[in-house]
């Protein structure tokens, strides 16, 4: 079994709580843990995928509002097993993969009312679609979670600051599209390719961040290229300043052990001329 889909009757008990909760706790911690119950009769995995497929209501309901991954598993009477989730990525009701782009290779979809296994090509394929359903409501230019087969896929902190896109539209439409380390705006440079890779760099220091701490776009976020936000999170445990990075660029220009031509020694010259000019 490469993968389940779970089929979840949003009107019965099997999601405590609130979903509109849970989509928020996913969206600033990156993952919300839920048990669920399912009665198959193939064992279920650890690592297995696990996709939350909506089966009541109407169109604008029904369809694969979430991927999760199955991290405990325990048997229960009959063809039950209980089962441990960890949900990394919930949709908006509205948002969802339709049952209507699902029907073609999984047939009786519209019937599901208990858990249903995948393999192989129906497991890609599904991937595949969630992936275009996702990807443009992100915004973002890494792999969307449910993408990849689990084992491909390894989870790492990361600050939701600068993941958050809602965020990162914020402090680009308040501090525009160049990045502020080396000024090179990526969609002149790439065309449409290059429009969604800005980056945002959280640059309020540490020790000012606690529990209580709510993150201000307009102050907090700087639009950094990939290669620049790198840089500024090879400094550690302390994340480089934008001034720094600056600096780093001016002193640069040559590889070190190379020797440089009268023409490069002239260009660096020069070029440190008109930095220091007013």
């Amino acid at each position: 079994m490469e993968a389940l889909i779970l089929a979840w009757t949003t009107a019965g008990p099997q999601w405590s709580g609130s979903y509109a909760s849970a989509t928020a706790t996913v969206r600033t911690s990156g993952v919300v843990r839920r048990p669920w119950t399912v009665a198959i009769d193939e064992r279920v995995e650890i690592g297995t995928d696990a996709w939350l497929l909506v089966v009541d209501g109407g169109p604008l309901m029904r369809g694969v509002v979430g991927h999760g991954e199955i991290t405990a598993v325990s048997p229960g009477r009959g063809r039950h097993q209980d089962l441990a989730i960890e949900f990394d990525a919930l949709l908006p009701h509205g948002d969802q993969l339709p049952l209507a782009r699902l029907e073609a290779f999984l047939p009786g979809i519209r019937q599901q009312t208990e858990a249903r296994p995948l393999d192989g090509p129906a497991a890609a394929t599904l991937r595949s679609l969630w992936s275009e359903t996702v990807a443009p409501v992100r915004g973002s230019r890494h792999p969307v979670p449910g993408s990849l087969p689990a084992r491909m896929v390894t989870r790492v902190p990361a600050n939701s600051a600068e993941h958050d896109p809602d965020l990162r539209s914020l402090a680009l439409a308040h501090r525009g599209s160049l990045c502020h380390a080396c000024d090179v705006d990526l969609e002149q440079v790439y065309g449409d390719a290059g429009r969604d890779l800005m980056e945002v760099h959280h640059i309020t220091p540490l020790e000012y961040l606690d529990s209580s701490y709510e993150v201000d776009p307009l102050t907090d976020l700087v639009p950094l290229c990939p290669t620049c936000h790198t840089v500024a999170h090879s400094g550690r445990p302390v994340p480089l300043r934008v001034e720094e990075i600056r600096r780093m660029r001016g002193s640069g220009g040559f590889l070190r052990g190379t020797i440089m031509t009268e023409e490069q020694l002239a260009a660096e010259a020069a070029a440190a001329q008109l930095r220091s000019s007013p």
